[in-house]
């Protein structure tokens, strides 16, 4: 009998061990950001927060800040471009190996078509080794030369057995130099580099357009051992003819898909999901509307944080009191970029009906264990 009511005891007490451990480890459930923001006191900010992150306030000010910053970048892209590109004053096509070449030799039919083959067969492709052959003159270097050069240089030499030669050289077929698309494009692939100059927005329309998926904020030009980041959007939408750089042999334009450029919403919002970025701007009004809004029962809408990776390891937290009158007008003037968390703290008795919901089981096995005999 004894026995009996000390195992009773015993399991009593360990029903007792148990719910209280269960308490404890749902005091807090749930996630709650509690961040504190920046106050207008320096003195008076969070130091645990600000050795972990870059806190800082959604106000007008700063709003501006970020437009002006912004604006700074394009300006640093832009001047990048123009170190890059060329100048389409300048531009030359320069003849290369396995191009072929039309010469024509006027009133000489024996030399223009010697053979009375076709036109295409009658074309001079030049070789590997950057020569090509002509009867009388032989072996002539055509390779990194225009085709007014190549035109001079065959002049001279054709001079010393035909009287005042006539002389005349293009190129039928452009097979040395080439470009690439690819990515989001209806047709990627090769693109042929030509004696009329190319820039991004004919190499995107050689490719057949942009996909419906295209990031077009994203694309990269690479060129050699160096990439470019190209905004497409700004040159098709805001006429941004900066963004329309001179392609040259050999480079690479990558279009990535728009899966990757995304917002986060999280928290106290009717439908947390995360939101694929539209072409153009997203505010942080559109992404918590998309979302649904905040959820009025649950949400402490003074505590509103959009986090971001900064320029190095530290996070950027930006706070937003969504209670001021100014709220709106600054969630719609504030823009995300691509990875942003946007996320809403839970309300204080939303987190106390949690602790609740958590303890309520625990409570009721401990009040039956205690019942007991």
């Amino acid at each position: 009998m004894c026995f009996a009511k000390r195992y009773a005891s015993s399991i009593r007490t360990a029903a007792m061990a148990l719910a209280i451990a269960a308490l404890s480890g749902c005091a807090i459930p749930g996630h709650y950001l509690g961040v504190v923001p920046p106050s207008d006191d320096p003195e008076e900010d969070v130091q645990d927060v600000g050795t972990r992150a870059d806190v800082f306030r959604i106000s007008a000010t700063s709003v501006d800040q970020l437009v002006q910053r912004q604006a700074a970048a394009s300006a640093s892209v832009v001047r990048a471009q123009r170190r890059v590109e060329g100048t389409q004053q300048g531009y030359r096509y320069l003849v290369g190996a396995y191009d072929l070449l039309r010469i024509t030799v006027w009133n000489h039919p024996e030399l223009t078509n010697p053979t009375g083959a076709s036109e295409v067969q009658t074309g001079q492709e030049v070789n590997g080794n950057g020569t090509f052959f002509y009867p009388f003159v032989g072996e002539m270097r055509a390779a990194g030369l225009t085709v007014g050069q190549i035109r001079d240089a065959l002049t001279r030499k054709l001079a010393r057995f035909i009287a005042e030669p006539q002389v005349d050289v293009s190129v039928m077929a452009f097979r040395s130099q080439r470009a690439f698309a690819m990515g989001q494009l209806a047709k990627p692939g090769m693109a042929p580099i030509t004696e009329v100059p190319m820039r991004v927005s004919d190499l995107v329309a050689h490719s057949g357009g942009l996909t419906d998926r295209a990031d077009l904020g994203a694309a990269v030009l690479t060129r050699g051992g160096s990439q470019l980041k190209l905004d497409l959007y700004a040159l098709y939408y805001k006429g941004d003819l900066s963004q329309d750089v001179l392609i040259s042999p050999g480079d690479i334009l990558t279009v990535p898909e728009n899966r990757y450029n995304k917002v986060f919403v999280l928290g106290e919002v009717v439908r947390p999901q995360s939101i694929v970025l539209p072409r153009g701007r997203m505010s942080l009004a559109e992404a918590l509307a998309d979302a649904g809004g905040v959820n009025p029962f649950t949400a402490n809408t003074a505590h509103l944080y959009v986090i971001r990776g900064g320029t190095g390891s530290r996070p950027e937290i930006w706070y937003l009191n969504a209670r001021s009158p100014d709220a709106l007008v600054l969630a719609d003037r504030f823009d995300l970029r691509p990875r942003d968390v946007v996320y809403v703290d839970p309300a204080g008795v939303a987190r106390f009906g949690r602790v609740l919901n958590n303890i309520l089981p625990s409570a009721s096995l401990l009040r039956s264990t205690l019942q007991q005999p």
